[in-house]
């Protein structure tokens, strides 16, 4: 009779040292419940070969987060470079021909006419509250507007230049300042 009490405590001695040394391993192995913090992690960091030319526009000071329209920035890439052409000719674009070309392909948006025609079609913003792909209206040597760009960010925006062509600009440039006339949103 004392050994069959000694053989059923041993047994449950031993269980209870079986679960002891079990429990912190099946513990281990089971992933903790997510938190909304691990769910804002998951999304903190995003893949930049997704986008074409990433290191392109972070060179130009253009910070590309995961807030940014990467669509955007996939078709403004390869139209970097492409020479100014008086009407959107055969082998370039102007500047409104670049805004329509990426707002088309972007937001499939179809716009009309020339940069005092696309002006009509904005809200009219203050620059305070640019954000990336509003449209930005110049009056360059005119009392009308004959120029346009989008804006990035940081205070960048690309246009098409008659001397470069399409090209990343820094909006803050005094050249930019005094021939700035105001920013719109087109709404998509």
């Amino acid at each position: 009779m004392i050994t069959r009490e000694y053989d059923i405590q041993k047994n449950r001695i031993m269980r209870i040292i079986l679960i002891l040394i079990a429990l912190p391993i099946i513990l281990f192995l089971i992933p903790p419940p997510a938190t909304q913090q691990d769910e804002n992690a998951r999304y903190s960091v995003f893949d930049t070969t997704m986008i074409a030319g990433y290191s392109f526009f972070h060179e130009n000071g253009i910070d590309i987060t995961l807030e940014s329209n990467i669509e955007f920035y996939n078709t403004l890439y390869p139209l970097i470079g492409i020479p100014h052409r008086s009407r959107a000719g055969r082998d370039g674009l102007d500047c409104s021909g670049l805004v329509k070309k990426v707002f088309n392909s972007v937001f499939g948006t179809q716009l009309k006419g020339g940069s005092r025609d696309i002006f009509r079609q904005v809200n009219v913003i203050t620059t305070e509250e640019l954000r990336e792909t509003d449209l930005l209206f110049f009056k360059i040597n005119s009392s009308q507007i004959n120029h346009m760009g989008i804006y990035l960010n940081n205070d960048k925006f690309v246009h098409s230049s008659a001397g470069s062509g399409v090209v990343i600009e820094d909006f803050s440039k005094n050249y930019y300042q005094q021939h700035f006339y105001k920013a719109g949103r087109l709404t998509h």
